[in-house]
């Protein structure tokens, strides 16, 4: 699989350029002020992500995983730094641009499902094609595909609070998926889940990644997921360091 990160030989024997990352951030820092007191969760950190590169972020509770994932995730902004995706600067965006943006390009996975408990698997999935003003019936389809590539062909018409708790993450990941982001931002994906269906949910990653193309960065204390990646970065003080 092309990560984007690797140079192509040109058909007169030179190197074609090193393609740009999909995504760049660059001396993010995030702070929170409690009280009188000021914590530096993120200190001038940088990340680049290539295009079907998966990633994992470990370290101890609290130190920032999360936060660095909203900031990548578009979902808040930094202090300070940038975050380029394809070259553009997101957060130079307006509102409703980045909104439209993080619905096409990105995907969120969350350690509890944030779905809709009145609906069926079927609508939770739909929500982020009707959500762009996409055409219902291409937006059905495409749902009902992913539902039945993650293996809930037989549940979409049932309502959410009617599923087990690894079919519930499994419906999550369908919606995160269908359509087509460049970029899975996964939080904690099985935290919630007993060791069979953390199993399950760790092999559709890797397997989607690979049928997809699609970038992965999951923040997780599962080492065995974590070393389904690709990368392993470690974040401490502020900063992420590689692990070897």
């Amino acid at each position: 699989m092309n990560n984007g990160l690797v140079e192509k030989q040109s058909e007169t024997g030179d190197q074609a350029p090193k393609r740009a990352p999909l995504l760049h951030a660059s001396g993010i820092s995030r702070r929170f002020t409690d009280k009188d007191a000021t914590i530096e969760v993120l200190n001038d950190l940088s990340v680049e992500i290539g295009y079907g590169e998966t990633m994992a972020v470990v370290g101890e509770s609290g130190v920032g995983k999360s936060t660095l994932l909203h900031i990548l995730g578009t979902l808040d902004p930094p202090d300070s730094g940038s975050v380029m995706y394809k070259g553009t600067n997101v957060f130079e965006m307006s509102g409703s641009r980045i909104a439209a943006f993080r619905n096409a390009a990105i995907g969120f996975v969350f350690q509890f499902h944030y779905l809709l408990a009145g609906f069926t698997s079927l609508e939770n999935v739909m929500m982020p094609g009707l959500i762009a003003g996409m055409k219902k019936s291409g937006v059905r389809e495409d749902a009902e595909a992913i539902l039945v590539r993650v293996g809930l062909k037989d549940r979409m018409g049932h309502r959410v609070s009617d599923l087990s708790g690894g079919e519930q993450q499994r419906v999550a990941l369908a919606r995160a998926l269908v359509r087509g982001p460049d970029i899975l931002l996964a939080d904690e994906p099985t935290g919630n889940l007993d060791q069979r269906n953390s199993a399950q949910i760790h092999e559709f990653l890797v397997e989607l990644n690979r049928e997809m193309g699609m970038a992965m960065v999951t923040v997780t204390h599962n080492m065995k997921l974590a070393d389904m990646m690709q990368r392993r970065m470690h974040i401490a003080d502020g900063r992420l360091k590689q692990l070897e």
